[in-house]
């Protein structure tokens, strides 16, 4: 199915496609992953000459002014080729975190953000729980005689160790609130860590008096959480469009495989079991990609609708996801299940897609809290 595209949203697409195809090739992609590279920085490099980080940002602050759909189709098409490179932790969430932040900060750091010339990241995550709650969260932000010092460490820090600046969730006498901090702050320590989707590798943040100004305050969670519902919830959109795309890739790849694949003197996809599960695949992927494309058109002032329509992509997204990278692998046999094959870099992928800002069934309960169940 083509959803409903302008032609600016048609030249987008095509023009991400062209320059992922070139780019991105899924047997080279393992090749990197072997040799531990934790960031594409060519491909990043061409991503921010397009301007495509600053697609929905508006022209007094840097960008092309264009509108959240139009910077959404960059999500699926990057969720399609899966490259190493730091579209949603940079160019979404830290993004998101810094509009919504006061404007001397937002000014100082959106420009190096859009142009690519500077990472960031966000870390809200510890002892290895991806829930956010006052159990989870003991990084904390407290007032000494040189003014604000942080401590704790962060866990499943997206691009962490290639990042220039942190968007840190500490806990402070007043509640929460995120704060960001330069990558070479004294006190701060980042290590690599091993990350289930490989795409996106994962770093720890360790903060051990680190110090932090409070020109460098993004905002309060107690006073603005509304704030950080907004931009959990647009982040979350942003997340089901890749999804969508990853989810498109596998279906892809399945056909292409049951296509010329002979068993029995005959290409698999002539046998109904393989052509079923494909039919399955695509009808699941029509759903999610209606659920998602809707959730990235509500508007962003709309608290509620965006909420519902998000966390209803979560899910769903999520699900679809997990289940039809995992069915690729079924159809492909013996030979998905190998190293050597791309198929396991979209099913973990997908497993990991679905703990970002929680699970799928934490999306369904608030679901069903907004349903006033």
């Amino acid at each position: 199915m083509q959803f409903s595209l302008t032609d600016l949203q048609k030249e987008i697409q095509e023009n991400a496609k062209k320059l992922l195809s070139e780019r991105v090739d899924l047997l080279d992609l393992i090749k990197k992953i072997d040799d531990n590279t934790r960031i594409d920085n060519e491909l990043w490099k061409l991503v921010s000459e397009q301007g495509w980080l600053g697609l929905d940002i508006t022209e007094e602050d840097g960008g092309l002014g264009f509108s959240k759909v139009d910077s959404s189709i960059l999500s699926e098409v990057f969720g399609y080729y899966i490259p190493i490179v730091p579209l949603f932790s940079s160019g979404v969430v830290f993004k998101q975190l810094l509009l919504h932040s006061p404007p001397e900060l937002k000014s100082k750091i959106l420009p190096e953000i859009i142009s690519g010339k500077k990472i960031g990241t966000f870390c809200i995550y510890e002892n290895d729980k991806y829930e956010i709650n006052d159990q989870n969260i003991t990084t904390v932000i407290s007032k000494n005689d040189k003014g604000y010092v942080l401590n704790g460490k962060k866990s499943y820090v997206m691009f962490g160790d290639s990042s220039d600046y942190f968007a840190i969730l500490a806990k402070s006498d007043k509640g929460f609130k995120f704060v960001m901090v330069d990558r070479d702050t004294p006190g701060i320590t980042v290590t690599e860590t091993t990350s289930l989707d490989q795409t996106r590798p994962m770093a720890e943040i360790k903060l051990e008096e680190a110090e932090v100004s409070e020109e460098n305050f993004m905002f309060d969670l107690e006073d603005d959480k509304n704030t950080w519902n907004k931009v959990k919830h647009l982040s979350l959109s942003f997340l089901s469009m890749e999804q969508v795309g990853g989810a498109q890739a596998c279906l892809d790849m399945s056909t292409k495989y049951a296509k010329e694949r002979i068993q029995f003197g005959r290409p698999i996809g002539s046998f109904q079991a393989i052509q079923h599960m494909c039919a399955d695949m695509l009808l699941q992927i029509e759903s999610a990609k209606s659920i998602a494309y809707s959730s990235v058109r509500v508007e962003s002032d709309d608290d509620i609708e965006l909420e519902m329509s998000s966390s209803m992509a979560k899910a769903y997204c999520s699900d679809v996801f997990n289940k039809v990278s995992g069915d690729n692998i079924q159809v492909h046999g013996g030979i998905g299940f190998t190293w050597e094959h791309p198929a396991h870099l979209f099913f973990k992928k997908a497993k990991s897609d679905s703990l970002i800002f929680g699970t799928a069934k934490s999306a369904r309960n608030d679901v069903s809290r907004l349903l006033s169940l």
